[in-house]
């Protein structure tokens, strides 16, 4: 990734012809060469070019001695062989005369020059056209390295050809002084000759490739960086492309987008009745247009200023963009559809999102969440994530949590706190004088009762049976006038709303009465003091009137007909025990 960066950064810094500068026509009467030759580096040269005419003339001699040799033969095996040799020389004889061009001309390549005025690329490619500046910049940007490497590999092999040679040239040698046959020997010394041709041949090669190395490698005038310069030339040519293609895509996306918001506002003034539906079809269409019209502002700034390089960079970026938008289709027009207000989630209807209820109060690409009872309770959601719920529509009643800050609450029925902050991630609770937090998840898993709304006592208190005959008339009366009286002069006593002193259940020890004290929020935090206050209460107005509060008792039934049972017991009063004697014992 960052030779990626570093690339794009010497493309655009680049020394090359700057976009928007006009080519200049070549005066070729006018035209002064650039290269300079020194006197020590012309004779260097000449001595190269000397030792390649030598090689020349020594393979154009051999290719006419193989076509005197091809006339003559008669037979196709001998023919074949020869016309491979001339083949194999005229090879030769081609690339040393593309050498001698190319070391006179001060490297110069004849193949660049023959591919000038070549026609374009294949007709079925014609995304390759496109493409084709900015893979030229690139080339050229590191022609100079793959130049020199390629030059090194070459020269790595003519070394291993010319020690080649030289071993076979050695072998050879050996051989023709001790052979007598003179046809074996003149074989030889052609086989001599050849491998010698071969030799010279990778000397040439060798004294040309060290040659384009020496010119490569030695630094010039053109090599050299100024920064001032170079970034004066972007600003005047490429960089100036960059900042007229961002200033259009700019001023465009930003006019449009204001002619949309215009249009919307006046479609809500008009079709209020219709739920917005057609100012966010209108909304999601212009933003689409003005995108759209952007990058063609900034293909036109572009093509106007004639930087290719830039045009199919952008080019590339908007086909894979279209590419990324044929597979994300199905999630895509998902997307629209909760942005026109028709999909799964309605603007202004209630969703459940993390285990809370929230209240939808924008859609769009980031899409607003609200919960009006908790501290920070807003939360933004990007258009996928939002696709993916459900909404619907909800009443005013409806709560939003089950308690607010400052509320008196009970959770599982042993905890008993005051609400200090409850935010989308805890709830902070004073507990017992100490401060307590639970995460939502684990404060709503515990059932939390808010008491600050109203809350109701029950408390059932049982008398003996000896007052079977007064409970359902006088033991009832009584009992309801000492809690009304007793509770007037309590703190919470103002906040009552509601007593219920009945009789509950004949139980098998006791006469139950059911008491209910019922409170509203105000009295929230006198919690455990109210339910102090009703046992009390209930006791004393035993003390008062002489009413027996029974025990717990436990009978045991036998029978004397089977002496070893001794019998089954039960408990038959809630405060005391009694045990009763065995029957027949």
């Amino acid at each position: 990734m960052g030779r990626l960066i570093v690339l794009i950064v010497a493309l655009f810094l680049g020394t090359h012809v700057c976009a928007g500068d006009k080519p200049k026509e070549l005066d070729v009467a006018t035209a002064q060469p650039r290269i300079v030759v020194s006197d020590d580096r012309a004779v260097a040269v000449e001595e190269q070019l000397k030792s390649m005419l030598e090689s020349l003339k020594g393979l154009e001699q051999d290719r006419t001695v193989l076509q005197q040799k091809l006339k003559k033969a008669q037979d196709e095996p001998g023919k074949k062989q020869i016309n491979d040799d001339i083949a194999r020389l005229s090879g030769r004889v081609n690339e040393l005369h593309s050498s001698f061009e190319e070391l006179a001309s001060s490297g110069i390549n004849l193949a660049s020059f023959e591919r000038m005025g070549e026609g374009a690329f294949d007709w079925k490619l014609e995304l390759e056209d496109i493409v084709r500046p900015l893979f030229e910049e690139m080339k050229k940007l590191t022609e100079r390295p793959r130049t020199v490497e390629r030059l090194r590999g070459e020269q790595i092999q003519y070394e291993k050809r010319r020690l080649v040679s030289d071993r076979a040239m050695i072998g050879v040698s050996a051989l023709v002084e001790k052979v007598a046959s003179p046809d074996v020997k003149k074989e030889l010394n052609d086989v001599l000759r050849r491998w010698s041709d071969r030799r010279d041949e990778a000397d040439s090669r060798l004294q040309a490739i060290a040659s384009q190395l020496d010119r490569l490698l030695q630094p010039s005038a053109e090599d050299k960086f100024d920064f001032t310069a170079t970034l004066q030339s972007f600003f005047q040519g490429r960089g100036l492309s960059v900042m007229m293609a961002l200033t259009g895509i700019v001023l465009t996306y930003g006019l449009l987008f204001v002619l949309g918001r215009q249009i919307s506002q006046r479609i809500d003034r008009v079709q209020r009745f219709r739920g917005h539906v057609l100012r966010r079809v209108a909304t999601l269409v212009v933003q689409a247009m003005s995108f759209s019209v952007s990058l063609f502002v900034a293909m036109v700034i572009l093509y106007a200023r004639s930087d290719w390089l830039l045009l199919g960079l952008l080019l590339i970026f908007i086909v894979a963009l279209l590419w990324t938008l044929r597979q994300s289709a199905p999630r895509y027009m998902a997307e629209a559809r909760v942005l026109l207000n028709m999909g799964s989630v309605r603007e202004g209807e209630r969703v459940t999102y993390d285990g809370l209820p929230w209240k939808i109060t924008s859609l769009n690409i980031y899409s607003t969440l609200h919960n009006p009872l908790l501290r920070g309770g807003t939360v933004r959601l990007t258009i996928g994530d939002i696709a993916q719920l459900h909404s619907r529509p909800y009443t005013k009643d409806e709560p939003w949590f089950p308690c607010r800050e400052g509320d008196f609450v009970i959770l599982d029925g042993d905890i008993f706190g005051k609400v200090l902050m409850q935010t989308p991630e805890l709830v902070q609770l004073q507990v017992i004088g100490s401060t307590t937090s639970f995460p939502v998840a684990d404060f709503l898993a515990k059932h939390p009762r808010n008491l600050s709304q109203g809350f109701a006592l029950p408390m059932v208190f049982g008398l003996d049976y000896q007052h079977q005959s007064l409970i359902l008339t006088d033991v009832v009366e009584k009992l309801r006038g000492e809690f009304e009286a007793s509770s007037v002069a309590e703190v919470f006593g103002r906040h009552r709303t509601g007593l219920l002193v009945e009789f509950n259940e004949a139980a098998s020890s006791s006469l139950n009465i059911l008491v209910v004290c019922v409170f509203d929020g105000e009295a929230a935090e006198h919690y455990w003091s109210i339910r102090r206050f009703m046992q009390r209460t209930a006791v004393s107005a035993c003390n008062k009137y002489g009413w027996n509060i029974p025990f717990n008792q436990m009978t045991i039934h036998t029978d004397w007909r089977n002496p070893p049972a001794l019998g089954v017991a039960h408990q038959t009063g809630p405060l005391a025990a009694e045990v009763l004697p065995i029957q027949g014992a």
